[in-house]
C-alpha cells in the first residue's frame, strides 16, 4: 500500500509529532523513519520505503537543509520524479525545490484543510476524512487517528556482521553505540583501529595506515556508527560532507579553505578556525552538527595535518562506503 514518505530534521520533531497527527486525522497513511526495527539495516529502510511511497513530503528548516540524510533523501525523491510536497517550517525555499510551491507553515502552523485535499487525491481508495473540520479543531479535540497501513518491513539481517580482516573484535563498540555512550564508543573506535593496523592503544595511526586501513574493519565500523546514530555520525557521512565541501580525493592536500570548512561543518572549529575542545563536542546525534562523530582522525591531524585525513577518505572511496 501506498503513504506519505516524511522527510524532516529530528530537531523538528516536536512539529512533525503535531503534523503528523493531523495527517492521521485526515486518514492519511504516513510513514516515517522512528518506526524503523531495531537491527535492520538503516539507509536501506529508507530508501526501499522512499520508493514504495506516493508523495515526498519535505519540511524544510535551517535544520533539515544541514542534515545529511534530508539531502540524499531529496535528491532520490527528485530522481524516481516523486510528487514533492515541501512545508517551508522556518528559513528560506530551497533551491532544490525553488519550482514547486511550498505550503507556509512557519512558527508551527499546520496547512489549511485544502492541503489535506491535495494530498488524498494521489490514494486511489476513497476513505472517510475529516475534512469538514478545520485541522486546528481536529488535533484540539484529539480525534482519534486512523492506524497506519502496516508496511512490509524488509528482511535484513538482524545484526551487523561484525567482520574484521585483523581479527579485531567490535563487540564492545557494538554495546557502547546501542547503549548510545558516544564518547566511549569514540574512544573503542580509535583504539579498534589502532589494533587494526598493529599499533599500540598509547600509538598512534600513520598517514600510511589509513591510506591503506583494512575495508572489513572499515565497513564493520563505520556501519555500526552510521546505524546506531540514525545516519549522523560515521565516516562515510563525514566523507560525504568533505566532498561537498570541494574536496576531491586525489590524495593531495585540498587547502585550508576546505578543510576549515570541513572542520565547521562537523562542529570540530568555531567561526575563528580554532579547533574546539573534545569536551565542548556536542556528542548527541539529535543535536549534533551531522559528522562530528567519529573524533578519532580528529585528534590525528593536530600531528598529521589533513594529509591524514585525505589518504583515509580516499581509502573510504575505495572502500565503497
Amino acid at each position: 500500500m501506498s503513504f506519505i514518505f516524511i522527510s524532516y530534521s529530528r530537531q523538528d520533531q516536536a512539529y512533525v509529532r503535531t503534523l503528523v497527527q493531523a495527517l492521521q486525522s485526515h486518514r492519511l497513511p504516513i510513514w516515517m523513519d522512528n518506526r524503523i526495527d531495531y537491527g535492520t539495516d538503516w539507509p536501506d529502510v529508507i530508501e526501499e520505503h522512499l520508493e514504495q511511497s506516493a508523495i515526498f513530503l519535505l519540511v524544510m528548516s535551517p535544520r533539515s537543509k544541514r542534515s545529511h540524510w534530508v539531502k540524499c533523501e531529496l535528491t532520490r525523491a527528485l530522481e524516481l520524479k516523486k510528487p514533492i510536497f515541501p512545508l517551508l517550517l522556518e528559513g528560506r525555499q530551497w533551491l532544490q525545490v525553488a519550482t514547486i510551491q511550498s505550503v507556509d507553515v512557519v512558527g508551527g502552523k499546520l496547512p489549511e484543510a485544502r492541503f489535506f485535499d491535495a494530498l488524498r487525491r494521489y490514494f486511489p481508495i476513497p476513505v472517510e476524512t475529516a475534512e469538514s473540520l478545520p485541522v486546528r479543531a481536529v488535533v484540539k479535540e484529539q480525534i482519534r487517528p486512523a492506524p497506519t497501513p502496516p508496511i512490509k518491513m524488509p528482511t535484513k539481517t538482524a545484526e551487523i556482521a561484525l567482520k574484521s580482516e585483523k581479527g579485531v573484535d567490535y563487540t564492545r563498540l557494538q554495546t557502547l553505540l546501542k547503549a548510545q555512550d558516544w564518547r566511549a564508543a569514540d574512544r573503542e573506535t580509535t583504539h579498534r583501529m589502532l589494533e587494526a593496523v598493529g599499533r599500540d592503544e598509547d600509538d598512534w595511526i600513520r598517514p600510511e595506515e589509513l591510506a591503506n586501513f583494512p575495508c572489513a574493519d572499515l565497513q564493520t565500523i563505520d556501519r555500526l556508527w552510521v546505524k546506531y546514530s540514525n545516519g549522523q555520525f560515521g565516516f562515510s557521512v563525514q566523507k560525504q560532507i568533505y566532498v561537498e565541501c570541494g574536496a576531491q580525493l586525489d590524495g593531495l592536500y585540498p587547502g585550508d579553505k576546505i578543510w576549515n570548512e570541513f572542520c565547521r561543518r562537523v562542529g570540530w572549529m568555531n567561526g575563528k578556525n580554532s579547533y574546539v575542545s573534545y569536551s565542548d563536542l556536542i556528542a548527541n546525534p539529535q543535536k549534533s552538527p551531522t559528522g562530528e562523530f567519529p573524533y578519532v582522525l580528529g585528534r590525528i591531524v593536530r600531528v598529521f595535518f589533513v594529509l591524514g585525513w585525505e589518504g583515509f577518505f580516499s581509502r573510504i572511496q575505495t572502500c565503497k562506503l
